[in-house]
């Protein structure tokens, strides 16, 4: 055999011991682990419940606690100013193109250019 070979020889030896170990690796705690639970589901005799304890005698009630000073008022807070109303912002309108009249373009500011497809738009500034 020529060296190569023998490196290709050994290169697989060394992968078959690698791919031993690690089945060994995997295989070897389920079983352990099977087998443990397999050992503690066994059932064990029940044993005679253990006699009633006799009870305990009451404690002394403990005495009454002081009553405590009452709290002062506190200050009326100041009144809030009313806020004033936001204008609606022209970023939070629904998105996509939106249908307007002639008018409604022209009032707008625009107007109403024919596209090289044959569809109307309103041109604004």
């Amino acid at each position: 055999m020529t060296d190569q070979t023998d490196k290709s020889l050994s290169r697989r030896k060394a992968i078959a011991r690698l791919g031993g170990a690690a089945l060994l690796a995997y295989t070897v705690p389920t079983f352990a682990a099977l087998s443990a639970a397999e050992a503690a589901s066994s059932a064990s005799p029940a044993s005679d419940p253990s006699p009633a304890s006799d009870p305990s005698p009451a404690s002394t009630p403990s005495p009454a606690s002081d009553p405590s000073a009452a709290s002062t008022p506190s200050e009326p807070s100041a009144a809030s100013v009313p806020s004033t109303p936001s204008t609606p912002s022209t970023a939070s309108g629904p998105s996509g193109p939106r249908v307007m009249t002639q008018d409604e373009c022209e009032s707008a500011g625009g107007s109403v250019v024919t596209r090289a497809d044959g569809v109307r738009i309103c041109d604004l500034p």
